[in-house]
């Protein structure tokens, strides 16, 4: 990484960290309203990226779709995501008679595919800041999101210097050609490190040192997978990053490619199988 690259992130880093350590955990609303408008963005990122190939989504409809998934999931439960699911379906094959547009079967698939998966993941990653919301004193669920964070970002670390350094055998050159083998496995080791010592902290009560090796798993693994899944479809359009919203840093799914993949596995994890 260039000194250039290091001195243009520095502002957004600087700053971003902080704000996003406090208001994780010490706020509900705000967290919940960022992360519900970075989805936003995210997902008008996702749309963006698939007009190089001729695709032309709904967009005010994949917008509308997305805010019912996550005010269903984060406030009835989920109980109406049957009805906002087919209505949707109904509302946008309907919609494309009249819109006049080519390719239609991935007009109406990318719509509905991107603002359901978006909703989805964005919703339990704001359902894990959630768990055991205690008010000003902080609360469980977001020492859960800073353990996500600190997994994913620790992964990504090692993963590059270790690859850079090291890195002889490529993961899939086809859709990232600098990611390799050495640096994949130094991340998720970086991973395991990181949840270890996060449990042995007690950063979260309850888990023991089976918990983090899994949870180590999860961000050092599916949040791999996450920077992979992105890489594949800018490749696919051509593009560099998602946007540029953050100088140095590209757009928000750049930003939180690996959070939308290890972000709802932790926290299934963290419910069904531990129980919080």
């Amino acid at each position: 990484m260039s000194l250039k690259n290091i001195i243009k992130r520095a502002p957004v880093t600087i700053i971003g960290i902080p704000s996003l350590i406090a208001f994780t955990l010490y706020t509900h609303d705000v967290f919940m309203i960022f992360f519900t408008i970075a989805g936003l963005l995210i997902l008008g990122e996702a749309y963006r990226m698939a007009r190089p190939n001729g695709t032309e989504p709904n967009i005010w409809i994949g917008y509308l779709l997305y805010l019912a998934v996550v005010g269903d999931q984060l406030l009835g439960s989920g109980a109406y995501i049957g009805p906002i699911l087919i209505v949707s379906i109904l509302l946008l094959m309907t919609l494309e008679m009249f819109r006049n547009k080519p390719h239609v079967q991935e007009n109406i698939a990318t719509t509905f595919f991107a603002a359901v998966f978006v909703a989805i993941a964005m919703s339990y990653f704001i359902l894990l800041q959630q768990l055991g919301y205690e008010g000003e004193g902080g609360n469980l669920g977001g020492y859960a999101v800073l353990t996500v964070f600190i997994g994913v970002w620790t992964c990504d670390t090692l993963a590059y210097f270790v690859g850079s350094a090291i890195g002889k055998h490529k993961v899939f050159p086809r859709v990232s050609p600098n990611k390799s083998w050495e640096g994949s496995i130094a991340g998720l080791i970086g991973s395991f490190i990181a949840l270890v010592l996060i449990v042995r902290a007690g950063w979260l009560p309850g888990l023991d040192y089976i918990d983090a090796l899994m949870l180590g798993l999860i961000t050092g693994v599916a949040g791999q997978i996450g920077d992979f899944a992105e890489s594949l479809v800018k490749r696919d359009v051509g593009v560099k990053d998602s946007s540029n919203l953050l100088p140095g840093h590209g757009g928000a799914w750049d930003r939180l490619d690996s959070i939308l993949f290890a972000a709802p596995l932790s926290y299934l994890y963290l419910t069904i199988i531990v129980g919080l």
